[in-house]
């Protein structure tokens, strides 16, 4: 490999370059996961407290370098190969985690059938893990999907996510894949045995369920009380706490009840130190958890837990927001009719059927994700109704095409904006007390 000529390398640069990851799926992956997840906490929340419950959000990388910090670690070292690993590897945090050998080699193969599932490496801490695995068979499997993924605890689920996105990498019989587990709750390691289980959709229903046991200390969390509350373009945002562990970075907030905007999403957040370095946004469509309109939410960033900083400043803009009260739409499903939609947006809306909804809108959202929250007449909660969503992008606009399970729902339905490009005038910028 080694000897491939300069044309080759600007071809390989340029093909690895122009992956897109997709962040529209990806988010909808997470609002449905953390929504799945509230409402099983909720049931069954007996059986869960044995252990802290996470929700599953599964990010499929295309290639070993992007998936693997072992793997990218190794390639880094041959002559040659590290500015490519550094255009790829793209989180710092992962980077430092791979500096710092903050991160077990598990090497656990297990076959089942024509398919070899292979543990490479994990990443734990209290926010949350990330585990890296290949999945290998002697022929093509692109047609082969992922139909159940679950971590597990003495038989206790972890967290399950609701959608699963697909890569290849090595040709079509390899897939590289990467698991981050995110808890909305500290995870327990009072027991440090796990439980990898993997279904397959192939005709044999192939199912791995492969323990695993971490050694490693588990490092704690920086946690930073800042209780600061700042205006914006005349609207008050509460800055609660600043959490920095190996894997991410959290920044809690919320929006000030008094607010005449809703502030939908901070689509630039980042840590920057004395020498202005910035840790921002996972490029691969990573968020957090909650929604402002509910209240508290947490926003993740890039991690800088292995560094010491002697100054630290937490800087967000371009900060998305709707005037309250055009902040939604409302749909007759029934009649197929759109009864409500703000003047602001400009969006087009159709109504296909009685479960499916077409919205066009500027693929500038900072989720990626249009709608999220869905509430009927009667005010039941049915955001967890949606059955599938696809996307198409042609510039400057995104489509997306909602299918939804409205079984039980009372017309008309109202769906609240998750994210639109119109944006406060200002930003937040205040600094981190370091001392702990």
């Amino acid at each position: 490999m080694t000897n491939l000529n300069e044309q080759d390398w600007q071809k390989l640069t340029e093909e690895l370059e122009a992956i897109e990851i997709p962040k529209e799926a990806l988010h909808q992956a997470r609002l449905n996961a953390v929504h799945q997840h509230r409402l099983t906490k909720k049931r069954k929340r007996r059986l869960y407290s044995v252990a802290s419950v996470a929700a599953i959000v599964l990010l499929l990388f295309v290639t070993s370098i992007r998936v693997s910090p072992v793997f990218a670690e190794a390639v880094a070292k041959i002559p040659g190969f590290s500015s490519i690993v550094n255009k790829i590897a793209y989180d710092k945090g992962i980077s430092d985690i791979v500096e710092n050998n903050y991160y077990e080699e598990l090497g656990i193969v297990v076959r089942q059938g024509d398919y070899t599932l292979t543990l490479q490496s994990v990443v734990a801490d209290y926010s949350g893990m990330t585990i890296f695995y290949n999945i290998e068979s002697p022929f093509e499997n692109s047609e082969v999907n992922i139909t159940s993924l679950e971590l597990s605890q003495q038989g206790i689920p972890l967290g399950v996510a609701s959608s699963y996105i697909s890569s290849l990498v090595g040709g079509s019989s390899v897939r590289a894949d990467k698991v981050e587990i995110m808890a909305d709750d500290e995870l327990s390691y009072d027991n440090m045995t796990f439980e990898f289980n993997l279904h397959l959709s192939d005709a044999a229903k192939t199912k791995f369920v492969v323990p695993f046991t971490l050694t490693k200390p588990i490092e704690p969390p920086k946690v930073y009380e800042l209780n600061q509350s700042v205006i914006v373009d005349d609207q008050t945002i509460n800055i609660k706490q600043l959490k920095i562990s190996p894997l991410r970075a959290e920044i809690i907030l919320a929006a000030d009840e008094q607010n005449t905007m809703q502030l939908l999403k901070f689509t630039s957040v980042r840590l920057i130190d004395e020498n202005g370095e910035e840790w921002g946004k996972p490029r691969d469509g990573g968020m957090g958890f909650g929604i402002l309109r509910d209240g508290e939410v947490g926003i993740f960033i890039q991690s800088n837990y292995f560094r010491q900083p002697k100054k630290l400043t937490l800087v967000m803009d371009w900060i998305e927001a709707l005037p309250k009260g055009s902040d939604y739409l409302k749909v007759d499903f029934e009649q197929q009719k759109v009864l409500y939609m703000p003047s602001e947006l400009d969006i087009d809306v159709q109504v296909p059927s009685s479960n499916t909804l077409e919205v066009t809108y500027p693929s500038g959202t900072g989720g990626g994700q249009l709608l999220y929250g869905i509430v009927d007449q009667e005010g039941q909660d049915f955001s967890g109704n949606t059955i599938s969503t696809r996307f198409s992008k042609e510039e400057p606009n995104v489509t997306a095409v909602y299918t939804f399970d409205f079984d039980n729902a009372v017309n008309p339905i109202r769906l609240n904006i998750n994210s639109y490009p119109l944006y406060l005038d200002g930003k937040v910028e205040i600094d981190i007390p370091l001392d702990e």
